[in-house]
């Protein structure tokens, strides 16, 4: 019945347009013409479609009603018992993994694969894309270098991002899209446009692929040199905005379109000023736009230049947008001072001819920012709902973190026309913006469609230049869609989980992106008092401001909170070594005893994964004169060794070499058995300190 309803509108709306009409066929050239049309992303879809993802998040996320398996981490598959995938089949002989399988006309316009380890970006999975039912595959080659510009998709459409391969070159289908790969697969995203049933699509071959070759190296260059055309004579202001002070721009009466507009203040020394001045926009007596400008135009907090397809932030300090915005009879553009003292402001504005239909849709950027946002317990954060019928096409979140650990592991859930499971169902946030390893990679990148503009310290103008673990201060991330926007008939629900490695307090800010009608509604308002609230990025003490640093780098403390099994009779106690006096290096200057602790009890300790491969742990302790013998194990592996924790008076033990582990559902559990004690210790208690993470060898 939805099928039919979908077929039926998509009749009813059928009108000539820029885009592929629909009695036209959907073809690789019809797709590279669409993915550098401007106009066509204003107009509501002519061929009907619905915007899904074959991805390997992780199958016990079920429902909300769950939380444990909502929240669940491991997107990923590991040997043996991997199972973020369709299924296995036999294939000429050949064991397969399907990470797609789509029935019905399509096409895919964004795949997602990060390298298998973090620091080496090569992989032996090949990966074959069988097309319409074929016995062979219509591409076949390497999981990760088939998709980040070194192999049959040229640059920009493939990518190399930060420790990603991601490639936006479409590949449509008539009748079906089978991917499969010749060995367990790591992470994956495969996001495709499934084609209401009787779209004429021409099946991608490799001879159409070789015919498209000018067109594609065109394309490819239009992507990366984003002019305006059909604009005329620019409408201007430049002023002084007191606090609380709104300047405006009418826009020529008329039908017509805005295809560029620019904003550049005076002075970018205060980082909160892209925050705190908002870029305002109605169009035919409604208002659609109330959007810092920093989010609004990619740059976040502060002046971070960047370069995409939509948007641009100069270094010189010009923001500019070519989002087309049409209207019917007139409009009003704004920019209005909230951060309590005088902002020089310049804003341009460009209209051009625009011809209204009924697929015409008005421009909207929405925002919502909050702090402090808890990681704990894990939560959904939504980014925006809307009502209505439209097109979402894109956000900048900007986010505090105020500590060093990664905080991205949450996973996009997009929800579209009341659906009862998501669309889009993510592997992380990092990924949603196309790259990998957030909790390493920190440094800049851009693309026409994705970018990071900032993250710990670094953006465009300081450049990352060591190995360096850190994401303590503000990120920006930024993506803008294309061939992968998303049609809404009804609604669209868009949230981001919070899932940070640390418990804390976050500052989380986001500006959204989407195209609706006259009566599209959108849950977010405008917020001043939220534009005010920007997170003060605190200092924090870490193990690297104190003597022996190098021994706790990716340290996590173990204490009370962390212990998930152990007798009633043991009294777990923190304390603070340094008020004590005690000679020596921990950790934070703490540690937690395990009081009255007797020979033959077991504690187990959950350590959270930093990384979804196999990592070395180090456990850092101290010893006493009242200390046992201890024995340990991680995962259910043993550790030969044990380990004599009785000393005449307090020390540090020093490192405990553990071993390496593969995680299990994002953590090791570090099991210690109290064996026996030292002749000359008075009981058999002990205290550990933290347990340090790093890349196994």
């Amino acid at each position: 019945m939805m099928t039919r309803l979908r077929t039926l509108l998509a009749v009813l709306l059928c009108l000539s347009a820029p885009s592929v009409g629909a009695g036209e066929t959907v073809t690789i050239t019809s797709l590279l013409d669409e993915m550098i049309d401007r106009d066509s992303v204003a107009r509501f879809p002519e061929q009907q479609f619905r915007l899904k993802q074959h991805s390997s998040y992780n199958r016990a996320s079920n429902t909300p009603e769950d939380p444990e398996g909502w929240f669940a981490n491991g997107d990923y598959n590991r040997p043996p018992n991997g199972r973020n995938f369709i299924r296995t089949e036999e294939n000429s002989g050949r064991k397969e993994w399907v990470l797609m399988d789509h029935q019905g006309p399509g096409a895919i316009v964004r795949t997602w694969m990060p390298w298998h380890n973090p620091n080496n970006g090569g992989t032996e999975i090949n990966l074959r894309i069988y097309l319409d039912g074929a016995e062979e595959p219509a591409l076949e080659g390497n999981m990760l270098s088939m998709f980040d510009g070194s192999g049959v998709f040229p640059f920009p459409f493939a990518h190399p991002s930060l420790r990603s391969a991601v490639s936006f070159f479409p590949i449509p289908f008539a009748k079906r899209c089978k991917v499969t790969t010749d060995q367990m697969p790591f992470f994956f995203q495969f996001t495709f446009r499934a084609y209401d049933e009787g779209t004429p699509v021409k099946t991608f071959t490799m001879a159409d692929f070789q015919a498209a070759k000018d067109l594609t190296t065109k394309t490819g260059k239009t992507l990366l040199n984003p002019t305006v055309s059909g604009a005329g004579e620019p409408l201007r202001f430049s002023a002084s905005l007191g606090n609380q002070d709104e300047q405006s721009l009418e826009l020529p009466a008329g039908t017509a379109a805005v295809r560029e507009l620019s904003v550049k203040l005076g002075s970018y020394a205060d980082p909160k000023v892209t925050r705190q001045v908002v870029l305002k926009m109605q169009f035919d007596g409604k208002q659609t736009v109330w959007c810092p400008i920093g989010d609004f135009f990619g740059s976040g907090i502060g002046l971070n230049p960047v370069q995409g397809w939509y948007r641009t932030v100069a270094e010189d300090g010009t923001m500019s947008c070519r989002w087309v915005m049409p209207y019917q009879n007139g409009g009003k553009v704004s920019l209005v001072n909230y951060s309590g003292e005088p902002v020089d402001a310049e804003l341009e504005v460009k209209t051009g001819a625009w011809t209204w239909d009924e697929r015409s849709m008005y421009f909207h950027a929405g925002w919502r920012g909050q702090y402090p946002v808890s990681t704990r317990p894990y939560s959904d954060w939504n980014y925006v709902t809307l009502k209505g019928r439209g097109v979402y096409v894109g956000d900048t979140l900007t986010i505090m973190n105020p500590v060093e650990r990664w905080w991205g592991e949450g996973d996009e859930k997009i929800w579209v026309d009341g659906e009862d499971f998501p669309s889009i169902f993510g592997t992380g946030t990092e990924d949603y913006y196309a790259y990998s390893w957030g909790g390493r990679s920190t440094d800049f990148y851009e693309h026409p469609f994705h970018a990071q503009p900032f993250s710990h310290r670094y953006n465009k103008l300081n450049r990352k230049t060591t190995d360096e673990r850190n994401t303590h201060g503000f990120s920006v991330e930024t993506r803008s869609r294309s061939l992968d926007t998303m049609p809404f008939g009804s609604s669209l629900q868009l949230d981001m989980e919070i899932w940070s490695w640390s418990e804390c307090e976050m500052g989380y800010g986001v500006g959204m992106y989407w195209y609706g009608f006259q009566d599209t509604t959108s849950n977010r308002k405008p917020e001043p008092d939220q534009v005010l609230n920007v997170p003060v990025v605190p200092k924090v003490e870490t193990a690297s401001t104190n003597a022996g640093a190098d021994e706790f780098k990716n340290a996590v403390e173990i204490n009370a909170k962390s212990v998930i099994s152990k007798p009633d009779t043991i009294e777990i106690k923190p304390q603070n070594l340094k008020r004590l006096k005690l000679k020596g290096v921990w950790n934070l200057n703490t540690h937690a005893l395990f009081k009255n602790a007797r020979v033959g009890d077991v504690v187990e300790i959950r350590i959270p994964a930093t990384s979804p491969v196999a990592e070395k742990l180090t456990l850092h302790a101290t010893k006493s004169w009242d200390y046992g013998i201890l024995r340990f194990s991680v995962n259910g592996k043993a550790v030969e060794q044990q380990v004599d924790v009785y000393a005449e008076k307090p020390v540090p033990t020093g490192p405990i070499t553990l071993g390496a582990f593969d995680p299990v559902d994002s953590a090791y559990v570090l099991r210690v058995e109290v064996v026996g004690k030292n002749p000359n210790s008075q009981d058999a208690f002990f205290g550990l300190d933290c347990v340090t993470l790093s890349a196994a060898q």
